[in-house]
């Protein structure tokens, strides 16, 4: 998903070791504006439909952010995380504040529209059908070539050198098998 798009689900979730005062008064103009759900832990995604797409903002100080952005990860792998890392309260409360004014929920200007449910990811598959893809058919006619006619040995000699292709091509009518000279494997 990416950041400039609005998701089906917003969450927001401060870091436990933050007070109160961070979201009554420093995230209140921010959760007036985007209205997230606020969360305090990471287990309400086990109870969301698959293939929603889904932000959360993370109030944090440093010592927490990566700690909270790897738990997010491992509980949510497909959420898009908008992390707000600020080292003081007024800093935190300035950045909300910010976003708020500026109709930017997760720090950069939205795009126009909104994220899609089902996210593309390439796959590999096999066409239903390709009008370029032929599928040859023996006819009576046909003839094998040159390189596939088995040598012919002569009984007068028992040289190497005394086997010759035959001159006559074998001709194949539909549905007749021809065994294979020798091993498939070349043993």
């Amino acid at each position: 998903m990416q950041a400039n798009l609005l998701p089906e689900y917003h969450f927001l979730l401060f870091a436990p070791n933050l007070g109160a005062e961070y979201f009554f008064d420093g995230a209140r103009n921010y959760w007036n504006t985007f209205q997230p759900i606020v969360i305090d832990d990471f287990d309400f995604f086990q109870y969301l439909p698959p293939g929603v797409t889904v932000s959360v903002t993370i109030v944090a100080l440093r010592d927490m952010a990566a700690q909270l952005g790897v738990q997010l990860g491992q509980t949510a792998p497909y959420a898009y995380y908008d992390p707000v890392v600020y080292d003081t309260f007024e800093e935190t409360r300035a950045e909300l504040i910010r976003r708020a004014q500026f109709n930017q929920p997760f720090g950069i200007p939205l795009g126009i529209g909104s994220a899609t449910s089902t996210p593309f990811i390439p796959t590999p598959w096999l066409p239903t059908r390709d009008p370029g893809f032929i599928t040859a058919t023996p006819s009576p006619d046909v003839t094998t070539p040159a390189a596939e006619v088995s040598p012919e040995v002569t009984p007068e000699t028992t040289d190497d050198a005394a086997v010759t292709a035959s001159p006559t091509p074998v001709t194949l009518s539909p549905g007749q098998i021809i065994n294979t000279p020798g091993p498939a494997i070349g043993g």
